[in-house]
């Protein structure tokens, strides 16, 4: 029928200025699709039959994979379906090939694949037979009360990733992609998530676990709560430092004020430490902009505790800041410059000071004080008369060498001033007691110190906030533990001699070994064994 329309119309001979051009020009346009059309479903059905899998191959179609006909051999792919934003629908994706198949040996596994399944032999933890001990025993040693405490407030399972990543903190400063791999080979695998622990198991953990940090403060607090100590001892000390990161997906990094002047975006970590227990017992993450006065009455209602003080440093004294701190009735020792009007050095001009003044001893050395009260605030000043003399001499010999910048005329305007420390407080506690806990404030830089190189977290990479409380929750534990074995060697009266890093360094050599199914401590030299038990570490006697 078509084909006699269309000799119909080539027989009719049409003048294109005809009436009846139009029609006859639209019917060629449908007869050309039409035939456009047949051929196309023509070629399908060859394509169809050329690609048509035979009924001996269906047995190896498996979920997720795709056989496909190339060169005349048939091939097994692995594929993953991903929804694509742009085209608004989901696209197959082949990942890799998986292997060839024929009808007379079947499947037959490419290389590529059988590398793939022999590393994920290798992942199992279970299946490594010499495994570093050391670390393990040294960390779940020094922490053996604070984890009983955390398995009352965390699931096992969460507990367990929480502890294996404050660890690889501990003892490797790694970051989360190289985990993975050093738990597969420490002795704690076997104890502590006992499968391949990936990248996003921690995530995940460490995201739950900065969801819930009513838990983290619960824990904390518990950490407090069964102390007895006297109520001087009990003094916290409260203080912030600041990190460097770089993220732009965090909200809380802002461009603010740091003691080194660097102008990167940065955070701000609030720690609570306890003069009694001699390590950090609260942490807060705050905003990178925000001051210490303004957080620190929020970080002390979170925590629930009393006596805790505010021991600044000597740049941070200013009549708002110590009206700001009075309004929200916290506790602070405040040491002033020297050069300060607010200090009377009067006493210390009279020849009878000695017999007008207290004094007490500290480290061997003499310490004389005078209290007054000046604009409602108490001062307190100290005369430390070894330094006084290191100070004049000092000043003398510079008299000498840069005699542009020191002078006798200097030199007696100082005359007074030299070996003195001057506090502004609120607090009732007696002048001994106040001196010794600003002497502790070092105590507090040693820790920012160390959390910055020990852990070597002076700079941060996290792009998520929630990921990072969790984070921050693992090296706080981590800092526990480094301040548990900074107290032993001090203890022990190693200190001059070995650092905490150094008895992490001697632990990571100290290995188990599988022997007839059994795990067996490798040897060790009796150098080791005399320093662990000077220390009294003894996860080699009790542990093995």
């Amino acid at each position: 029928m078509i084909y006699s329309h269309r000799l119909n119309y080539e027989n009719i001979n049409l003048n294109p200025n005809s009436a009846l051009f139009p029609v006859y020009f639209q019917k060629k346009v449908i007869y050309s699709a039409c035939y456009i059309i047949f051929f196309y479903l023509i070629l399908s059905n060859l394509i169809m039959l050329l690609m048509y899998l035979p009924e001996w191959i269906q047995k190896f179609k498996e979920p997720r994979t795709e056989i496909k006909k190339v060169g005349g051999h048939f091939y097994k792919y692995q594929v993953e379906y991903r929804y694509n934003k742009n085209k608004k629908r989901t696209d197959k994706i082949t990942i890799g090939l998986l292997g060839k198949i024929t009808q007379e040996e079947g499947f037959i596994p490419s290389d590529k694949h059988l590398l793939k399944q022999k590393e994920g032999r290798i992942n199992d933890p279970g299946k490594v037979d010499i495994k570093m001990y050391g670390v393990y025993g040294l960390f779940s040693e020094l922490l053996e009360e604070e984890i009983k405490g955390l398995g009352t407030i965390f699931s096992s399972k969460d507990l367990e990733v929480l502890l294996t990543v404050a660890m690889m903190r501990f003892a490797h400063e790694a970051p989360i992609k190289r985990m993975q791999r050093l738990h597969h080979h420490d002795y704690c695998s076997l104890f502590w998530h006992k499968t391949t622990l990936t990248d996003k198991i921690i995530t995940d953990t460490l995201r739950y676990i900065g969801e819930n940090r009513q838990l983290i403060i619960d824990w904390m607090r518990t950490r407090l709560s069964d102390k007895k100590e006297s109520p001087l001892q009990e003094y916290i000390m409260i203080d912030s430092t600041h990190i460097t990161t770089t993220s732009n997906l965090l909200n809380v990094n802002a461009i603010g004020y740091n003691p080194a002047k660097n102008f990167d975006e940065q955070i701000r970590l609030m720690y609570m430490f306890s003069s009694a227990l001699k390590q950090p017992v609260y942490y807060r993450l705050i905003n990178g902009n925000i001051t210490d006065v303004s957080t620190m009455k929020l970080c002390v209602e979170e925590m629930n505790v009393e006596n805790v003080i505010f021991i600044a440093d000597k740049g941070f004294y200013s009549q708002t800041n110590v009206k700001t701190l009075n309004n929200n009735k916290l506790k602070y020792i405040i040491p002033l410059y020297r050069n300060n009007k607010l200090i009377d050095f009067t006493p210390l001009q009279q020849g009878d000071f000695k017999k007008r003044s207290q004094f007490f001893i500290y480290e061997n050395r003499v310490i004389w004080y005078y209290s007054y009260q000046k604009d409602k605030q108490k001062f307190i000043t100290f005369l430390d008369e070894k330094l006084r003399t290191e100070e004049e001499r000092d000043y003398i010999l510079r008299m000498e060498t840069h005699p542009e910048e020191y002078t006798r005329e200097g030199f007696d305007k100082k005359l007074n001033t030299f070996g003195t420390l001057t506090f502004t407080t609120n607090t009732d506690v007696e002048p001994q007691e106040l001196y010794e806990k600003y002497k502790q404030r070092n105590e507090i830089e040693v820790m920012f110190d160390s959390y910055k190189n020990f852990l070597k977290a002076d700079r941060m990479y996290m792009q998520n906030r929630i990921v990072l409380e969790g984070w921050l929750m693992a090296n706080f534990i981590a800092m526990i533990a480094y301040y548990r074995l900074y107290q032993k060697l001090i203890q022990a009266k190693q200190l001059s001699k070995y650092s905490p890093k150094d008895i992490i360094e001697i632990s990571k050599s100290i290995s188990k070994v599988k022997i007839n199914d059994q795990w067996k401590t490798a040897e060790t030299t009796k150098k080791t064994r005399d320093l662990l038990e000077k220390l009294k570490i003894d996860y080699l006697m009790e542990r093995s």
